[in-house]
């Protein structure tokens, strides 16, 4: 990952966040996508999710470039531990990344599969970072259990 990546994925992300249907499209994706993700987000408010989906995305790319005990991924930590109590994670975040991909390339009239690489290797730390927090927390109760 370099910081070229990140770049080219945040101007990526602005211009897909200035089509007013893309964390519409996403999320139509993403709940649609299993019975399993359509009964987590049964009960959400999708205008608040949409603020929260906007401010991680741009918390991945900072995390993305900075040192592992920085804000960001204590961040992506709390959120981990807050995905693992909803039971949200593990093939879950392959389908998120799948659907947010599939969004970006409707709605960023530049996306090209180097733009999809870019987008790729900004989330991936964040993204494994998450699982790994979640797979802590799971060994943590095994072992207290």
């Amino acid at each position: 990952m370099t910081a070229t990546h990140v770049d080219e994925f945040r101007a990526s992300l602005e211009r897909c966040l200035a089509a007013s249907a893309f964390l519409n499209d996403f999320y139509d994706s993403f709940v649609a996508s299993s019975d399993e993700i359509r009964e987590k987000f049964r009960h959400t408010n999708f205008d608040r999710q949409k603020r929260i989906l906007t401010d991680s995305l741009y918390l991945m790319a900072v995390a993305a470039q900075g040192g592992h005990d920085s804000i960001a991924w204590r961040e992506l930590k709390r959120i981990a531990k807050r995905h693992e109590e909803l039971g949200i994670g593990g093939v879950m975040y392959d389908v998120w990344l799948d659907c947010l991909l599939r969004a970006a390339e409707t709605h960023d009239r530049e996306f090209s599969p180097s733009l999809e690489m870019a987008w790729r290797a900004t989330l991936a730390p964040g993204i494994e970072h998450m699982r790994a927090v979640q797979q802590s927390e799971r060994e943590n109760r095994e072992h207290q259990g």
